[in-house]
């Protein structure tokens, strides 16, 4: 069985998929190619995949529906690729979970070059159907912590139920999701203004501080770590756990 990290390029542009399967499986590399949402699915339904390049524009559906549900199951790393129009949607499709982008036309260089800045920082997670409806039960253990995505319950490691305000949980959730990722203010804002809220990276960080105020009392490790100038990167190890947690 290879070792090597499996790249799956939903594009539909044949020339552009053959140049990028090409470039990548001489750059190490296993690397498919799906021109179509449809036949994406029935790929990943078989196998597992490290990153994922996702078109916004394809035949038969939008690239950002495909982002939206990948992520709603995974925090495998995905690029976005689109035309030089298409500003709102690859906004977009950064603010529901894609991890970077390239506009058209672009090099095969500069993808490789993403994949392995991207690559180097995530934690190795993969994706396919198989294994995501571990991610669906929604409960992500760290530090002795239990964090519910789907009652919006936090449990200390005493089973002390912490209040959060929904938009701690939202920031929270972010955060534990893409643990390992440095995510920027912008994109946490992006996070929150997918609900009503509007705010600032002032904003932001006030909320950071009361979420690693709830989690110092039963901690002593910073799980949150801010990079300067930049953004949040939560440090801790997470795991998908199937047990549920229950509010009091």
């Amino acid at each position: 069985m290879s070792n090597r990290h499996k790249i799956l390029v939903l594009e539909d542009d044949r020339d552009l998929a053959t140049e990028l399967k090409e470039y990548l499986e001489s750059s190490g590399f296993d690397t498919e190619i799906c021109p179509t949402v449809k036949s994406f699915w029935r790929y990943v339904a078989r196998h597992e995949i490290d990153l994922i390049v996702v078109d916004l524009r394809l035949p038969d559906g939008n690239g950002l529906e495909v982002i939206r549900e990948v992520r709603s199951k995974s925090s495998v790393p995905m690029v976005i690729t689109s035309g030089m129009h298409e500003l709102e949607e690859r906004v977009a499709g950064i603010e529901i979970g894609a991890d970077d982008y390239l506009t058209k036309p672009y090099s095969s260089r500069e993808l490789l070059a993403k994949i392995g800045r991207i690559l180097s920082r995530t934690q190795g997670e993969k994706f396919s159907s198989r294994i995501s409806r571990l991610n669906s039960a929604g409960v992500f253990e760290f530090e002795g912590f239990f964090l519910d995505a789907e009652s919006m319950n936090l449990a200390a490691p005493d089973g002390t139920n912490i209040p959060l305000t929904p938009y701690e949980f939202l920031l929270l959730r972010t955060l534990v999701e893409k643990s390992g990722t440095v995510l920027t203010r912008e994109v946490l804002v992006g996070v929150l203004h997918s609900t009503t809220w509007h705010g600032s990276d002032r904003t932001i960080d006030n909320l950071m501080s009361r979420i690693r105020a709830r989690l110092s009392p039963y901690t002593e490790k910073a799980v949150i770590k801010t990079v300067r100038g930049v953004g949040y990167v939560f440090t801790s190890k997470v795991v998908i756990s199937h047990e549920r947690v229950s509010g009091e």
